[in-house]
């Protein structure tokens, strides 16, 4: 069974009231049947993620349908597995070659063992089953033995308890440590005898933890609640004949009833620890001393044969510890070690020594507290303990000294009665985040920042926009016109529309000129219309029948005709006539003459005579053609009941009763519509066409095209992590850290290996010069001094200068020269290092810049997988509130629209986070009893005061109001107001972390565009000013060149949009596509608005 956080997956049950004319979405591999598309969506997308476990297998990380694969259903043959299920998964062969190999006689045993077992993981149930197998085996086991000669494999022919031998002694048989004697028949045929079962050993290659594990997750299961046994599968139970009656003691009422009284015992001891007052002197507080020594010290205890046959001594346990009783605890001072004394003193004579510890089995408990928890005890040794109440708190019996104590006995103590406390609820810390309405301490230091709104009926609280400001625009229609936007900007390739803001939208649909005409406004309606007939003129999209509702009222009418008055009675007299006329003319009260209905619009009489499914074949849109279109499928959408009342509402202004309606008419009509219908008219036409089949298959385009950059994707980040290193930087420049990989690892040891033989050498500050001998100067200096004495002197002392200077110059010429050669030498030792050094640099930049290629390329598909999901509009997050918060251009679109448009300029699309109020399914019932009343005793506050503390002076109550954000700086203080202790404001918080800085860009964007534009308008403004007031000599060519100029700048922005996707492609646009048929009879030729035909 598929689980999902380790539940069971529960499918939904069929919806009732279907019928075979019923459109209905199924999801086949379920058999789930919905009758609302958002709902199959939604179902469909939560299978869709990786967050189930397959219950056989124990793997995680599966979408539902892989993990539906993944399930094998245990107790079967491999070969009844191969027939039914087509395998597709290495886990699904993995657990049927394990179902097929795990020893059958170890079935049956494993099961019984397992069964109603409480061990809460699975892993320390196979660890459990695996202990006490590894040492329990059966006649028939497959064991193996590890003899001289190697691992020997037999099976297991005869088995001799000889239990009864080691126990003959004491008397007592032990179930837990049996023996036997095992008689094995190896495989080679030798027969050998075994003495203990840890000599043997089960062949691993059919048991084994892995093994087991996987037999044990096909063959047990447990509910979801915490304590909840282990329960083999029905089947196998039969099988095997395993009871499956579970015992009373572990059924949930009484696993849930021994928790509670537990945990009540355990609060009853502490509070009774907690009010006593020990008649004692703590050990660390001093002690009264008898005759100048401690008690401790007056004398030792002899234990006697007592300690010698008994298990408890010296106050400590011996053996096994005695189950079954709470953990003790005694606050205050250090608990008292009882060493074989009496830590505790009494007014009168000491107390006389005795043999024996005070309270063995709790030396915790205080010895006036002893009483009340008793030891369990020997059976020969229950007759000598003391009944509790007044005297000697002692646990155990006194074989020497025992009348000594009588008069001790005698003595009452100064206990402090024992009040029973009421059980308190154990402290539970909370486990964070939880839901965002259940937080105790919520923050109230930050509010949310205040919202703006494009409405003109504003919440109230908020000042309402000024006359500049105003759109036009209810609240209500706020939602359907971000969908419109949405639908046509993202799926703008049905439509073949270029993409456009939402401030020329909203302005577009407010146009009310025909010269110039919007031409933002026509083109939309015209793509959208296009879409409900083809080429062909077949209808793409079912309408409600004219002639179903007209048949209708004509059978109506009939059997109204039809039904026959009622019978005179049989043998009527005179004065019975008169009695029935009388009575039927006082029982009949008059009733007025019905007046006829009145008459709303004329859009009957204009459909009659206008066939409007065949114009829009044509795709005659011009001169009013797309506006009558319109009044056609709105006429034939009134037929529909949830759409009458706004239809009637639209055409009761376009084909008003008053006069004859004409393309014409309508065409001026339309002009002074209203924004709101104008909104509504085209919500109800755009929310049909996404029924289509071109519609369907762009969707399941996307779908394909999704699955393929995912696999792309994947391909790459195996590629990254190839190079990627996940724990560790290495820096191979100093000035870029580049990520390791094995590879690049290897290359950076060369590297730092061969760096300090290719560092160059630190320059010198002069020439090296060769050591000179000063013997020659010397002798020099010498004959300078006698030069003056004779010529002759003079003489040689200059031969001498000339000498020594040519020796110097011929010392210098072969330093020099050997200094040639050494560098020489050096370089053409040096070349192939070099060449080695540029080729590892070489090698390490392109692995550099394949990682570089991988993260472009991973960044590249992930904003291609963004811009392909169009299947529907995803939110960043809710608030505590259950506010929605929408960032439209988050998937579907580029974030500045498409880069090709006419108005690809701007730079933005949308530059606003929306945020819609509160679904009344979701927050109604936080807003009623009784949960008003448990909030204000659980919390002491209730919904509603939180939404007027913690939301600020704005508000949104239902999903039909809508405001939005449109500065950096407020998207900053919404992060700092949400709480990540809940769940659903810690999901939009890390939403609006990941893509704050693209939402700060666009915002900024929108905010510049908007601002120029506002600026430009009011500098042209001042320049006209500025030239009329200081001349006077202005002619009137002059005064309408200015006034032309005034009113092509006076132009709204839609204006400027262009439908440039279109043109580009075919040549004309939606509006422009009409050609009208060429006259028969000769005449001068019509120039029409045409550019092409399709």
């Amino acid at each position: 069974m598929v689980q999902y956080k380790r539940k069971p997956v529960k499918t939904e049950p069929l919806p009732p009231f279907i019928d075979d004319n019923t459109e209905v979405w199924e999801i086949e591999q379920t058999g789930e049947v919905f009758v609302d598309y958002e709902k199959f969506l939604n179902k469909r997308d939560f299978y869709l993620q990786r967050v189930f476990t397959c219950e056989s297998t124990g793997h995680s990380g599966y979408t539902f349908f892989e993990a539906m694969e993944s399930e094998v259903r245990p107790g079967r043959s491999l070969e009844e597995v191969l027939k039914s299920v087509t395998i597709t998964t290495p886990q699904q062969e993995a657990s049927q070659e394990i179902d097929s190999i795990f020893p059958e006689g170890l079935r049956s045993r494993v099961l019984a063992f397992v069964q109603f077992e409480t061990t809460p993981r699975m892993d320390d149930l196979v660890n459990q089953v695996y202990d006490h197998f590894r040492e329990h085996y059966n006649v028939g086991d497959r064991v193996a033995l590890d003899t001289e000669g190697g691992r020997r494999y037999g099976v297991i022919k005869n088995m001799t308890d000889t239990s009864r031998l080691h126990s003959m002694f004491n008397g007592q048989l032990n179930e837990d440590f049996r023996s036997y004697t095992y008689i094995m028949q190896m495989d080679d045929g030798e027969e050998l005898t075994r003495y203990k079962a840890s000599e043997l050993m089960r062949d691993r290659r059919v048991y084994s933890k892995i093994i087991l594990k996987q037999f044990l997750r096909g063959a047990v299961s447990r509910e979801p609640w915490h304590g909840a046994p282990w329960m083999v599968k029905d089947h196998l139970a039969k099988r095997y004949n395993i009871p499956t009656k579970l015992p009373d003691a572990k059924t949930r009422e009484a696993v849930i009833a021994a928790k509670k009284a537990a945990n009540a015992e355990r609060a009853a001891i502490a509070q009774r620890l907690d009010d006593a007052s020990p008649p004692m002197n703590y050990p660390n507080s001093g002690y009264s001393q008898t005759n100048g020594l401690r008690p401790h010290d007056q004398g030792h205890i002899n234990m006697g044969p007592l300690a010698a046959n008994h298990p408890h001594v010296n106050g400590q346990l011996v053996g096994h510890p005695v189950t079954g009783q709470p953990p003790l605890m005694y606050p205050g001072p250090p608990p008292i070690r009882y060493s074989g004394s009496l830590p505790m003193h009494y007014s009168g004579p000491p107390p006389t020594q005795f043999n024996g510890p005070q309270h063995p089995q709790n030396p915790n408990v205080p010895p006036h507290l002893a009483a009340q928890v008793r030891p369990n005890l020997p059976a020969h040794l229950t007759q000598h303990v003391p009944a509790q109440g007044h005297g000697l708190p002692i646990g155990l019996p006194f074989q020497n000294n025992f009348m000594q104590y009588q008069a001790l006995a005698n003595q009452p103590l100064n206990v402090p009665p024992h009040h029973s406390a009421p059980a308190t609820k154990p402290f539970e810390p909370i486990k964070y985040p939880i839901d965002d309405l259940r937080i105790r301490q919520p923050r109230v230091t930050v509010t949310r920042p205040p919202l703006k709104f494009l409405s003109d009926d504003v919440p109230d609280g908020v000042d309402a926009p000024g006359d500049d400001k105003k759109t036009g625009i209810l609240m209500k229609n706020i939602g359907p016109l971000l969908t419109i936007w949405e639908t046509i900007n993202v799926h703008d390739t049905i439509y073949s529309l270029d993409s456009f803001t939402i401030d020329d939208f909203v302005e577009a649909m407010g146009y009310a000129s025909e010269d110039p005409e919007c031409e933002l406004l026509v083109e939309v309606h015209c793509a959208v219309l296009k879409q409900y007939v083809n080429d062909s003129g077949k209808l793409q999209i079912q309408l409600p029948s004219m002639i179903d509702e007209e048949e209708s009222e004509d059978e109506g009418e009939s059997s109204k005709e039809a039904t026959p008055e009622p019978e005179p009675p049989k043998r009527t007299t005179r004065s019975s006539l008169r009695k029935s006329e009388v009575a039927e003319i006082v029982g009949k009260p008059r009733t007025p003459t019905p007046e006829p209905p009145k008459q709303i619009h004329k859009a009957a009489e204009f459909v009659a005579d206008f066939d409007w499914v065949e114009v829009c074949k044509e795709r005659n849109f011009g001169e009013g053609g797309w506006q009558a279109i319109l009044v056609g499928l709105l006429h034939q959408l009134s037929y529909n009941p949830s759409h009458k009342e706004d239809c009637d509402e639209i055409l009761s202004k376009l084909v008003p009763p008053e006069g004859e309606p004409s393309v014409e008419k309508i065409a001026t009509n339309y002009l002074g519509l209203d924004i709101n219908l104008r909104i509504a008219a085209l919500d109800m036409a755009l929310r049909l066409t996404v029924t289509t089949e071109q519609f369907r298959d762009q969707l399941q385009n996307a779908a394909h095209d999704m699955t393929s950059l995912r696999k792309e994707k994947i391909e790459y980040q195996r590629k990254r992590k190839e190079l990627y290193v996940y724990h560790k930087l290495l820096v191979i420049n100093h000035d870029s850290p580049v990520l390791r990989a094995d590879e690049m690892f290897k290359l950076d040891i060369e590297r730092k290996i061969a760096l300090p033989l290719n560092t160059p050498a630190s320059p010198t500050d002069g020439k090296a010069t060769p050591d000179v001998s000063m013997a020659d100067v010397t002798d020099v200096k010498e004959d300078e001094e006698d030069s003056d004495s004779t010529a002759e002197a003079k003489n040689n002392a200059r031969k001498v200068r000339k000498a020594v200077k040519v020796t110097k110059r011929k010392r210098d010429s072969e330093v020099a020269k050997k200094e040639k050669a050494k560098k020489a030498k050096a370089e053409a030792a040096k070349t192939k290092q070099q060449r080695d050094w540029e080729k590892l640099l070489d090698d390490i930049e392109k692995k550099k810049e394949e990682l570089r290629e991988c993260e472009a390329n991973i960044a590249e598909l992930d904003d291609d997988l963004r811009e392909a999901s169009v299947h529907r509009s995803k939110i960043l997050g809710k608030d505590r509130f259950l506010n929605k918060y929408y960032w439209f251009e988050h998937n579907g679109m580029p974030f500045g629209g498409v880069p090709q448009s006419s108005t690809a300029e701007y730079g933005y699309a949308n530059g606003r986070v929306w945020v819609q109020g509160p679904d009344e399914l979701e927050i109604q019932p936080n807003l009623e009893e009784p949960a008003l009343s448990q909030d204000m005793a659980e919390f002491g506050w209730t919904v509603p005061m939180r939404k007027e503390r913690e939301e600020g002076p704005t508000h949104l109550k239902t999903s039909a109001d809508w405001g939005y954000y449109d500065d950096p700086e407020d998207i900053e203080k919404l992060m700092a107001w949400l709480d990540e202790r809940g769940t659903r404001e810690k999901t939009l918080r890390k939403e609006l972390l990941l893509f704050r800085d693209r939402i700060a860009e666009y915002m900024q964007k929108m905010k510049a565009h908007l601002e120029a534009s506002g600026e430009g308008e009011e500098e042209e403004e001042e320049e006209e000013e500025e030239e009329e007031a200081p001349t006077t000599r202005s002619t009137r060519n002059k005064a309408s060149a200015a006034a032309e100029k005034t009113a092509e700048e006076e132009q709204p922005r839609c204006l400027l949009w262009t439908n440039s996707m279109m043109r580009e492609r075919e040549g004309y646009n939606h509006s422009e596509e009409y050609e009208p048929p060429k006259r028969t009879k000769k005449g001068t030729a019509k120039v029409t608005k045409g550019k092409g035909r399709k």
